[in-house]
């Protein structure tokens, strides 16, 4: 008991323990299973939480202890460091929860050290205090309303793909008043260009290269290239619950690239190498893949495991930690470039127009045939400051029967057109548990009791954005090709549909903005939905002729 006291008295004096060098006081204090801590067979887990970037970053496979590892770092970082604030998110508050009693709160009661550091008072699901001034709090991202409003020395964000993008940019103010400025974010992956994998295009890239035991040759592994099972020489993505049974899959080995051997898997043969040395970026990145734990995530176990998944992109996602997508469930280039045709698409007929807002705003012209096709005729860019004068000269020119404009950011410019015009909209996007993509709200003005005319479309964002897609993909949606083309393939391309939380809890797909611009994304969609409101056209005196024409495309 003396010796303790003595050891952590010396240690503290000392000053021993820094952010940067926590790996050992984790494997001394802490337990699991009844025995310390170790890092056997999980050695990347040292290398990660040891790196001192401010900013460190970790695109992962499952099933590899990160979560554990930054539970232990958390911790002890609040344990052996003076006025300390960590804040940990997780994409729902009921994450959170279910983090602290099953992972946190067993690691703690199993440390003697921990348990002597953590208050009696205060020590909550959400909240818990060590020593006297240290401080650790886990929160929701999706549920709760916004960034805790405490000054953090450290932020740590799991599973980032799945939290609510937005909260996690407000907490980086969080750290503005500390001195320390450290994040930790880390997630299995979705999409390319979304979460983790956005963040990790602007970090220098680490990744566990393996050194061939019997030629000395360096590969990275990939399951697909350098797995190999005896006897099947098809696409590992072909191997179902079903037709498993026929291969021999238990005898699955990887192999080097070069010489056909299985190498040493001992972590003597692995070491991290930095793709970009050349880039000066201040972030790290480190790929954590099933092949830095290969005496845990065995070959074999990855095939069977790829049986598992509904979708083989899951897999990828979570098994190999890859970026993927489900060609049938997501916007392709291919669909895209399949609807851009270099033909005529006019006609005499009526036209609908879709407007996303903006210093620039972009406007969809469109029609709908007998056939139920979506044509779109006309798409163009201009100032907001000419927005209603060149509305106007569209809905001249192509005799628009109704139109729907994004109602924010100028939502005083289109208080002004509907006013004006009584099949016109204001577009809001609404998240609503429903299969129907939108609906119509319309507000007679009180000035008694302060209330605005408005005539809206709430539009369900998620619905109505699957829909467009179903229908571009099954070839009922034409666009006019025109110069611009390749930029408007860029904006249908921009916004990626994940997996994610919803506000309700439950996890479903959702459209989720990458990095670049998405505005002919909404236009059209704003074009979209006014074709689905042409039987709430008011028509003006004189006939406006048919709302619906024929049309054939010639070769």
């Amino acid at each position: 008991m003396f010796s303790k006291h003595f050891s952590r008295i010396k240690e503290g004096a000392n000053n021993v323990h820094s952010l940067h060098n926590l790996s050992g006081w984790i494997s001394k204090y802490t337990f699991i299973e009844g025995k310390h801590f170790s890092y056997l067979d999980h050695e990347y887990q040292k290398d990660i939480i040891d790196d001192p970037a401010r900013t460190l970053l970790v695109n992962k496979c499952a099933q590899t202890g990160l979560s554990e590892i930054f539970a232990r770092w958390g911790m002890a970082a609040c344990a052996t460091q003076d006025n300390f604030t960590l804040i940990w998110t997780f994409p729902s508050t009921s994450d959170a929860e279910r983090f602290t009693k099953a992972r946190l709160d067993p690691m703690i009661n199993a440390s003697p050290e921990l348990t002597r550091a953590i208050s009696k008072t205060i020590n909550s699901v959400e909240l818990k205090q060590f020593n006297s001034n240290s401080f650790s709090y886990i929160r929701g991202t999706i549920s709760d309303t916004g960034a805790l409003s405490v000054p953090a020395d450290l932020l740590i964000h799991d599973e980032l793909d799945r939290s609510d993008m937005d909260n996690i940019s407000a907490y980086v103010s969080r750290l503005q008043h500390k001195p320390t400025k450290m994040r930790r974010l880390f997630s299995t992956p979705t999409v390319a260009k979304y979460g983790i994998s956005l963040e990790c295009e602007t970090a220098k890239r680490k990744h566990q290269m393996w050194k061939c035991s019997h030629c000395n040759h360096h590969f990275l592994p990939s399951y697909e290239e350098d797995v190999h099972i005896p006897g099947f020489n098809g696409q590992k993505k072909e191997i179902t619950k079903t037709t498993i049974k026929d291969i021999d899959y238990r005898s699955a080995r990887l192999l080097c690239p070069k010489c056909k051997q299985e190498p040493d898997s001992d972590i003597a043969y692995r070491s991290w190498v930095v793709e970009n040395p050349q880039d000066n970026y201040e972030k790290v990145a480190y790929y954590v893949s099933p092949f830095c734990a290969p005496r845990i995530l065995v070959p074999s176990y990855l095939v069977h495991a790829s049986t598992e998944f509904g979708k083989y992109s899951e897999f990828q996602n979570q098994a190999l930690g890859l970026t993927a997508e489900d060609k049938e469930e997501s916007l392709t280039e291919t669909d895209i470039r399949r609807a851009l045709v270099n033909a005529e698409l006019v006609d005499s007929g009526v036209h609908y127009l879709g407007a996303d807002m903006g210093l620039t705003c972009h406007l969809t012209v469109s029609r709908l045939t007998q056939e139920g096709m979506l044509l779109v005729v006309h798409r163009e860019k201009v100032s907001y400051t000419v927005f209603e004068q060149r509305r106007r000269d569209l809905i001249a020119k192509y005799r628009v029967a109704t139109s729907v404009h994004d109602m924010f950011p100028y939502t005083d410019l289109v208080r002004r057109v509907t006013d004006f015009d009584p099949n016109a909209y204001g577009a809001i996007y609404v998240d609503k548990l429903s299969t129907e993509t939108h609906y119509i709200k319309e507000q007679e003005e009180t000035p008694e009791e302060g209330k605005l005319n408005v005539r809206a479309v709430m539009v369900n964002r998620d619905v109505a954005l699957d829909e467009l897609m179903a229908d571009i993909k099954a070839g009922k949606i034409l666009v006019k090709e025109q110069a611009d083309a390749e930029e408007f393939v860029a904006h249908l391309r921009d916004m990626k549909r994940v997996k994610a939380f919803d506000k309700h809890g439950g996890i479903r797909y959702r459209w989720k903005k990458t990095q670049g611009e998405d505005h002919w994304h909404h236009s059209l969609l704003y074009s979209y939905i006014a074709c689905k409101l042409r039987g709430a056209v008011q028509a003006p005196s004189g006939a406006l002729g048919s709302l619906l024409s024929k049309f054939r495309l010639r070769a």
